[in-house]
């Protein structure tokens, strides 16, 4: 099993970025290649993608600043991305972790990878930038 692990610096404190990283309702605004929209199911969210929909279910320690995502993308199938926010000063660090199952093609981990790198750029922008709308 492959991993890809990506770090981020955001000026903001680890716990906002946390905070907002554990409500599944964000999802859309900052994992633009992965999440369309999102509707809470009971302790579960159901991530409509540009593939169909994926349950998700968020796991959270917002104290240490662990988020972590388990996605269940088929029956039987469970991948996980641990994400970590670290304080770094006044800011935080983001350490986003990726992992390749065995079913999953090259190809696509190495899109994930591709998406994830952007993702992170826009999670830091909307975290940054406070819109005055």
């Amino acid at each position: 099993m492959r991993a890809d692990t990506q770090t981020i610096s955001i000026e903001a404190l680890p716990s906002t970025v946390a905070a907002f990283l554990a409500d599944g309702r964000n999802l859309p605004r900052w994992a633009v290649g992965f999440a369309k929209a999102v509707l809470k199911d009971d302790d579960q969210w159901i991530v409509t993608t540009g593939s169909g929909e994926i349950r998700v279910v968020i796991d959270s320690d917002l104290a240490h600043g662990v988020v972590d995502f388990r996605m269940f993308p088929a029956p039987g199938v469970e991948a996980v991305a641990s994400t970590r926010v670290l304080p770094r000063g006044t800011g935080s660090e983001v350490v986003f972790t990726q992992f390749q199952d065995s079913a999953m093609p090259d190809e696509v981990f190495e899109k994930n990878v591709q998406a994830v790198s952007h993702e992170l750029k826009v999670l830091k922008a909307v975290l940054e930038v406070e819109c005055p709308l």
